[in-house]
């Protein structure tokens, strides 16, 4: 009994090794390593922290991207904060007044 716990214990620190190989193994190249970035926060997207997003931080974000040019509202080629907020604010456009 003694020696088979003493055998199992040897298997197991015999593995451990190689559980950490594992867990650092890259994912293959069809598969992306991270899955896309679902709700980005503006601050999460500034990531030099200049209070505002340029067209290069927001290209992370496929949606943001898509979107640049109804939040840079003042058409400067950034998207600062308060631009953000008025842009979510805003009332969408009812097509049956059109």
């Amino acid at each position: 009994m003694k020696a088979s716990r003493l055998l199992i214990a040897a298997g197991v620190a015999a593995l451990l090794p190689l559980a950490g190989a594992v867990a650092q193994t890259p994912p293959p190249a069809d598969q992306p390593a991270e899955p896309p970035q679902q709700g980005a926060t503006f601050e999460s997207l500034d990531t030099n922290s200049d209070g505002k997003i340029s067209k290069t931080e927001a290209a992370v974000s496929a949606s943001v991207t898509e979107q640049f040019s109804r939040y840079d509202q003042n058409g400067n080629g950034f998207i600062e904060k308060e631009e953000v907020t008025n842009a979510n604010n805003a009332q969408p456009a009812d097509p049956s007044k059109q």
